[in-house]
Protein backbone atom coordinates (compact mmCIF):
# COMPACT_ATOMS: atom_id res chain seq x y z
CA UNK A 1 0.00 0.00 0.00
CA UNK A 2 1.38 3.14 -1.48
CA UNK A 3 1.75 6.64 0.87
CA UNK A 4 -1.19 8.25 2.10
CA UNK A 5 -1.56 12.16 1.67
CA UNK A 6 -2.02 14.25 5.14
CA UNK A 7 -5.35 15.11 3.39
CA UNK A 8 -6.44 11.63 4.49
CA UNK A 9 -4.62 11.13 7.39
CA UNK A 10 -4.32 14.63 9.31
CA UNK A 11 -7.15 14.63 11.74
CA UNK A 12 -7.31 18.34 11.32
CA UNK A 13 -8.09 18.16 7.71
CA UNK A 14 -10.41 14.82 7.63
CA UNK A 15 -12.95 16.73 10.43
CA UNK A 16 -13.36 19.18 7.45
CA UNK A 17 -14.10 16.54 4.90
CA UNK A 18 -17.83 16.26 5.09
CA UNK A 19 -18.14 19.81 4.98
CA UNK A 20 -16.26 20.11 1.72
CA UNK A 21 -18.18 17.57 0.25
CA UNK A 22 -21.39 17.73 1.52
CA UNK A 23 -23.38 15.71 -1.25
CA UNK A 24 -20.89 13.31 -3.39
CA UNK A 25 -23.12 13.21 -6.78
CA UNK A 26 -22.11 9.84 -7.35
CA UNK A 27 -23.60 8.35 -4.34
CA UNK A 28 -27.51 7.96 -5.19
CA UNK A 29 -26.72 5.93 -8.43
CA UNK A 30 -24.10 3.17 -6.27
CA UNK A 31 -27.46 3.02 -3.97
CA UNK A 32 -29.79 2.66 -6.51
CA UNK A 33 -27.04 -0.13 -8.31
CA UNK A 34 -27.35 -1.77 -5.15
CA UNK A 35 -31.10 -1.97 -4.88
CA UNK A 36 -31.68 -2.91 -7.95
CA UNK A 37 -28.79 -5.71 -8.33
CA UNK A 38 -30.48 -6.78 -6.03
CA UNK A 39 -26.68 -6.91 -3.89
CA UNK A 40 -26.79 -8.60 -0.25
CA UNK A 41 -23.48 -7.85 0.67
CA UNK A 42 -21.17 -4.63 -0.86
CA UNK A 43 -17.72 -3.82 -0.07
CA UNK A 44 -17.07 -0.11 -0.36
CA UNK A 45 -13.33 0.26 -1.02
CA UNK A 46 -11.89 3.74 -0.51
CA UNK A 47 -15.23 4.38 2.11
CA UNK A 48 -13.19 7.74 3.96
CA UNK A 49 -15.93 8.75 5.79
CA UNK A 50 -18.43 6.19 5.72
CA UNK A 51 -21.52 7.68 4.32
CA UNK A 52 -21.76 5.62 1.37
CA UNK A 53 -21.52 2.66 3.66
CA UNK A 54 -23.75 4.41 6.44
CA UNK A 55 -26.14 4.43 3.54
CA UNK A 56 -26.26 1.32 2.15
CA UNK A 57 -26.10 -0.32 5.34
CA UNK A 58 -29.39 1.62 6.46
CA UNK A 59 -30.85 0.50 3.72
CA UNK A 60 -30.56 -3.49 4.60
CA UNK A 61 -26.73 -4.45 2.77
CA UNK A 62 -24.69 -5.97 4.50
CA UNK A 63 -21.73 -3.55 4.09
CA UNK A 64 -17.89 -4.29 4.86
CA UNK A 65 -16.04 -0.76 3.95
CA UNK A 66 -12.45 -0.69 3.59
CA UNK A 67 -9.70 2.53 3.90
CA UNK A 68 -6.56 2.89 4.26
CA UNK A 69 -6.79 5.79 6.55
CA UNK A 70 -7.24 5.07 10.19
CA UNK A 71 -8.09 8.86 10.45
CA UNK A 72 -10.61 8.47 8.52
CA UNK A 73 -12.16 5.15 10.05
CA UNK A 74 -12.58 6.81 13.25
CA UNK A 75 -14.93 9.25 12.06
CA UNK A 76 -16.82 6.63 9.53
CA UNK A 77 -17.22 4.36 12.86
CA UNK A 78 -18.76 7.07 14.91
CA UNK A 79 -22.46 7.14 12.13
CA UNK A 80 -25.29 6.50 14.08
CA UNK A 81 -25.31 2.44 12.52
CA UNK A 82 -21.88 2.32 12.15
CA UNK A 83 -21.98 -0.89 14.62
CA UNK A 84 -23.88 -2.41 11.43
CA UNK A 85 -20.73 -2.60 9.26
CA UNK A 86 -17.67 -4.45 9.43
CA UNK A 87 -14.90 -1.71 9.40
CA UNK A 88 -11.53 -2.79 7.64
CA UNK A 89 -8.47 -0.59 7.75
CA UNK A 90 -6.36 -1.26 4.80
CA UNK A 91 -7.21 -1.57 0.77
CA UNK A 92 -8.57 -4.05 -1.63
CA UNK A 93 -6.34 -6.88 -0.90
CA UNK A 94 -7.95 -7.18 2.83
CA UNK A 95 -11.54 -8.54 1.18
CA UNK A 96 -12.31 -12.01 1.68
CA UNK A 97 -13.24 -14.23 -1.21
CA UNK A 98 -16.07 -14.64 -2.89
CA UNK A 99 -18.24 -12.55 -0.84
CA UNK A 100 -19.85 -9.65 -2.45
CA UNK A 101 -22.36 -8.88 -4.81
CA UNK A 102 -20.94 -5.20 -5.63
CA UNK A 103 -17.66 -3.89 -4.89
CA UNK A 104 -17.87 -0.16 -5.46
CA UNK A 105 -14.96 2.49 -5.62
CA UNK A 106 -16.98 5.83 -5.27
CA UNK A 107 -15.58 9.35 -5.51
CA UNK A 108 -12.61 9.02 -8.00
CA UNK A 109 -10.64 6.72 -5.54
CA UNK A 110 -8.92 5.11 -8.84
CA UNK A 111 -7.79 8.47 -9.54
CA UNK A 112 -6.52 9.07 -6.25
CA UNK A 113 -4.17 5.44 -7.01
CA UNK A 114 -1.45 6.68 -8.81
CA UNK A 115 0.82 3.53 -9.06
CA UNK A 116 -1.11 1.74 -12.20
CA UNK A 117 0.43 -1.43 -10.31
CA UNK A 118 -1.56 -0.87 -7.63
CA UNK A 119 -4.30 -0.36 -8.87
CA UNK A 120 -4.32 -2.75 -11.49
CA UNK A 121 -3.90 -5.24 -7.75
CA UNK A 122 -6.98 -3.31 -6.65
CA UNK A 123 -8.80 -4.85 -9.81
CA UNK A 124 -7.57 -7.73 -9.06
CA UNK A 125 -8.58 -8.26 -5.21
CA UNK A 126 -12.39 -6.83 -6.33
CA UNK A 127 -12.48 -9.45 -8.71
CA UNK A 128 -11.74 -12.19 -6.18
CA UNK A 129 -13.77 -10.85 -3.81
CA UNK A 130 -16.92 -10.95 -6.31
CA UNK A 131 -19.05 -14.05 -6.26
CA UNK A 132 -19.28 -15.31 -9.74
CA UNK A 133 -21.50 -12.56 -11.82
CA UNK A 134 -20.82 -10.33 -8.98
CA UNK A 135 -20.37 -6.30 -9.88
CA UNK A 136 -18.02 -3.96 -9.98
CA UNK A 137 -18.54 -0.23 -10.22
CA UNK A 138 -16.25 3.04 -9.93
CA UNK A 139 -16.26 6.55 -11.20
CA UNK A 140 -13.03 8.22 -12.27
CA UNK A 141 -12.24 11.81 -13.77
CA UNK A 142 -11.54 12.24 -17.46
CA UNK A 143 -8.94 14.30 -18.77
CA UNK A 144 -10.92 15.73 -21.60
CA UNK A 145 -13.11 17.39 -18.61
CA UNK A 146 -10.27 19.40 -17.60
CA UNK A 147 -11.22 19.39 -14.02
CA UNK A 148 -7.72 21.10 -12.86
CA UNK A 149 -8.19 24.60 -14.94
CA UNK A 150 -10.37 25.77 -12.12
CA UNK A 151 -8.45 24.79 -9.42
CA UNK A 152 -7.02 28.54 -8.57
CA UNK A 153 -7.51 29.61 -5.03
CA UNK A 154 -9.47 32.55 -6.38
CA UNK A 155 -12.20 30.29 -8.08
CA UNK A 156 -11.77 26.92 -5.31
CA UNK A 157 -12.19 29.06 -2.44
CA UNK A 158 -14.46 27.35 -0.05
CA UNK A 159 -15.41 28.46 3.52
CA UNK A 160 -16.21 25.99 5.62
CA UNK A 161 -17.56 26.40 9.31
CA UNK A 162 -15.91 27.88 12.39
CA UNK A 163 -13.75 29.87 10.09
CA UNK A 164 -12.17 26.80 8.51
CA UNK A 165 -11.66 27.07 4.23
CA UNK A 166 -10.25 24.92 1.54
CA UNK A 167 -8.98 25.43 -1.92
CA UNK A 168 -6.76 23.96 -4.91
CA UNK A 169 -4.29 25.79 -6.56
CA UNK A 170 -1.11 26.05 -8.91
CA UNK A 171 -2.40 23.03 -11.17
CA UNK A 172 0.66 21.58 -13.47
CA UNK A 173 0.08 18.56 -15.73
CA UNK A 174 2.66 15.76 -16.38
CA UNK A 175 1.55 13.31 -19.13
CA UNK A 176 -1.79 11.65 -17.54
CA UNK A 177 -0.89 12.84 -14.24
CA UNK A 178 -2.12 16.57 -12.50
CA UNK A 179 -0.18 17.83 -9.20
CA UNK A 180 -1.70 20.49 -7.32
CA UNK A 181 -1.13 22.59 -4.14
CA UNK A 182 -4.52 21.44 -1.74
CA UNK A 183 -4.86 24.15 0.63
CA UNK A 184 -6.73 24.20 4.20
CA UNK A 185 -7.18 27.13 6.91
CA UNK A 186 -8.06 25.83 10.32
CA UNK A 187 -9.86 27.69 12.58
CA UNK A 188 -7.11 29.02 14.68
CA UNK A 189 -5.99 31.00 11.60
CA UNK A 190 -3.39 28.55 10.54
CA UNK A 191 -2.92 27.48 6.81
CA UNK A 192 -1.24 24.69 5.30
CA UNK A 193 -0.57 23.55 1.72
CA UNK A 194 -0.03 20.23 0.54
CA UNK A 195 1.57 18.84 -3.01
CA UNK A 196 -0.89 16.31 -4.19
CA UNK A 197 -0.98 14.06 -7.17
CA UNK A 198 -3.98 12.30 -9.14
CA UNK A 199 -4.13 10.65 -12.59
CA UNK A 200 -6.65 10.75 -15.25
CA UNK A 201 -6.11 7.59 -17.19
CA UNK A 202 -7.89 6.99 -20.45
CA UNK A 203 -10.64 4.87 -20.78
CA UNK A 204 -8.62 2.47 -23.35
CA UNK A 205 -6.61 1.57 -20.36
CA UNK A 206 -9.41 0.82 -17.74
CA UNK A 207 -10.83 -1.38 -20.48
CA UNK A 208 -7.83 -3.02 -21.09
CA UNK A 209 -6.63 -3.67 -17.33
CA UNK A 210 -10.27 -4.63 -16.58
CA UNK A 211 -10.89 -7.36 -19.20
CA UNK A 212 -7.70 -8.76 -18.24
CA UNK A 213 -8.53 -9.03 -14.93
CA UNK A 214 -11.21 -11.08 -15.38
CA UNK A 215 -14.15 -8.44 -16.20
CA UNK A 216 -16.77 -8.03 -18.85
CA UNK A 217 -17.03 -4.14 -19.30
CA UNK A 218 -20.53 -2.14 -19.67
CA UNK A 219 -20.76 0.33 -22.44
CA UNK A 220 -19.87 3.53 -20.81
CA UNK A 221 -21.38 6.77 -21.84
CA UNK A 222 -18.23 8.58 -24.24
CA UNK A 223 -19.57 11.74 -23.77
CA UNK A 224 -19.90 12.72 -19.91
CA UNK A 225 -17.33 14.83 -18.33
CA UNK A 226 -16.68 11.78 -15.81
CA UNK A 227 -16.34 7.95 -16.31
CA UNK A 228 -18.56 6.09 -14.78
CA UNK A 229 -17.76 1.71 -15.28
CA UNK A 230 -19.95 -1.28 -14.77
CA UNK A 231 -18.35 -4.60 -15.05
CA UNK A 232 -19.15 -8.04 -14.25
CA UNK A 233 -16.92 -10.34 -13.05
CA UNK A 234 -15.91 -13.20 -15.41
CA UNK A 235 -13.54 -16.06 -15.77
CA UNK A 236 -10.28 -14.29 -16.08
CA UNK A 237 -8.75 -15.11 -19.82
CA UNK A 238 -4.84 -16.31 -19.43
CA UNK A 239 -2.88 -17.93 -21.73
CA UNK A 240 -0.86 -21.17 -21.09
CA UNK A 241 2.17 -20.45 -23.29
CA UNK A 242 3.43 -17.29 -26.09
CA UNK A 243 5.94 -17.91 -28.36
CA UNK A 244 6.89 -15.48 -31.77
CA UNK A 245 8.27 -16.47 -35.03
CA UNK A 246 10.03 -13.95 -36.34
CA UNK A 247 9.63 -14.41 -40.10
CA UNK A 248 11.49 -12.18 -43.25
CA UNK A 249 8.19 -10.88 -43.89
CA UNK A 250 6.79 -10.19 -40.53
CA UNK A 251 6.56 -11.08 -36.81
CA UNK A 252 3.92 -13.98 -35.82
CA UNK A 253 3.04 -14.74 -32.43
CA UNK A 254 1.67 -18.09 -31.51
CA UNK A 255 -0.64 -18.20 -28.46
CA UNK A 256 -1.38 -21.16 -26.38
CA UNK A 257 -4.71 -21.10 -24.85
CA UNK A 258 -3.66 -24.50 -22.58
CA UNK A 259 -6.45 -26.60 -24.42
CA UNK A 260 -4.36 -27.74 -27.16
CA UNK A 261 -5.92 -24.88 -29.84
CA UNK A 262 -2.99 -22.71 -30.35
CA UNK A 263 -3.54 -19.99 -32.67
CA UNK A 264 -0.76 -18.57 -35.16
CA UNK A 265 -1.30 -14.68 -35.55
CA UNK A 266 0.63 -11.62 -37.06
CA UNK A 267 2.08 -8.91 -35.51
CA UNK A 268 1.10 -5.62 -36.60
CA UNK A 269 4.28 -3.14 -37.16
CA UNK A 270 3.41 -1.00 -34.22
CA UNK A 271 4.81 -2.05 -30.79
CA UNK A 272 1.76 -1.09 -28.78
CA UNK A 273 -0.66 -2.27 -30.88
CA UNK A 274 1.51 -5.71 -30.57
CA UNK A 275 1.46 -5.58 -27.00
CA UNK A 276 -2.53 -4.86 -26.99
CA UNK A 277 -3.56 -7.47 -28.97
CA UNK A 278 -1.72 -10.15 -27.18
CA UNK A 279 -3.40 -9.14 -24.02
CA UNK A 280 -6.56 -9.09 -25.60
CA UNK A 281 -5.73 -12.80 -26.43
CA UNK A 282 -5.09 -13.53 -22.33
CA UNK A 283 -1.14 -13.03 -22.74
CA UNK A 284 0.20 -11.36 -19.33
CA UNK A 285 2.58 -8.75 -19.99
CA UNK A 286 5.56 -11.10 -18.42
CA UNK A 287 5.11 -13.62 -20.68
CA UNK A 288 5.28 -10.60 -24.02
CA UNK A 289 8.90 -9.92 -22.21
CA UNK A 290 9.76 -13.37 -21.21
CA UNK A 291 8.55 -14.30 -25.39
CA UNK A 292 10.56 -11.23 -27.20
CA UNK A 293 13.54 -12.09 -25.21
CA UNK A 294 13.83 -16.00 -25.81
CA UNK A 295 13.07 -15.09 -29.81
CA UNK A 296 16.12 -12.58 -29.77
CA UNK A 297 13.82 -9.27 -30.73
CA UNK A 298 15.14 -5.96 -30.10
CA UNK A 299 12.42 -5.12 -28.07
CA UNK A 300 11.46 -4.58 -24.56
CA UNK A 301 7.54 -4.52 -23.99
CA UNK A 302 7.73 -3.54 -20.45
CA UNK A 303 9.93 -0.88 -21.22
CA UNK A 304 7.49 0.48 -23.85
CA UNK A 305 4.16 0.19 -21.50
CA UNK A 306 5.84 1.97 -19.14
CA UNK A 307 7.10 4.47 -21.45
CA UNK A 308 4.09 4.74 -22.99
CA UNK A 309 1.58 5.39 -20.10
CA UNK A 310 3.60 8.45 -18.53
CA UNK A 311 4.87 10.49 -21.58
CA UNK A 312 2.72 9.43 -24.45
CA UNK A 313 -0.88 10.35 -22.98
CA UNK A 314 -1.59 12.09 -26.49
CA UNK A 315 -1.74 8.98 -28.25
CA UNK A 316 -4.07 7.37 -25.84
CA UNK A 317 -6.64 10.38 -26.18
CA UNK A 318 -6.38 9.75 -30.00
CA UNK A 319 -7.32 6.14 -30.05
CA UNK A 320 -9.79 7.46 -27.38
CA UNK A 321 -11.05 10.17 -29.95
CA UNK A 322 -11.09 7.93 -32.98
CA UNK A 323 -13.20 5.22 -31.03
CA UNK A 324 -15.87 7.55 -29.79
CA UNK A 325 -16.07 8.45 -33.23
CA UNK A 326 -16.34 5.23 -34.70
CA UNK A 327 -18.93 4.43 -31.96
CA UNK A 328 -20.94 7.27 -32.60
CA UNK A 329 -21.05 7.00 -36.31
CA UNK A 330 -21.92 3.06 -36.02
CA UNK A 331 -25.21 4.42 -34.03
CA UNK A 332 -25.92 7.15 -36.23
CA UNK A 333 -25.83 4.31 -39.40
CA UNK A 334 -28.08 2.03 -37.41
CA UNK A 335 -30.16 4.68 -36.33
CA UNK A 336 -30.36 5.26 -40.38
CA UNK A 337 -31.14 1.82 -41.31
Amino acid sequence: MSAISAEFTDPRIVALHDARHPQPPQHPFYVDVAAQLPAVSVADVGCGTGRLAAELARRGHRVTAVDPSRAMLDVARRHPIGALITWIHGDALALPTSAFELVVLSGGVVSEITDDRELIATFAAARRALRPGGRLAFDARRFTARDWTRWTRAASYQELPAGAAAWRDDPRVFGDRIRYQAGYRFADGTEIELEREIRLRSDAWYLSVLEETGFRVDPADDDAPGLVVMATAGPPRQASALRFDPRPDRLWAVVDDGAGRPARVPMPDDSLEKIARLRRMGVALDQIVTAAQAAGLDWDPAGEVRARSEADMDEWRRRDREERERRKQAFRNRMAG
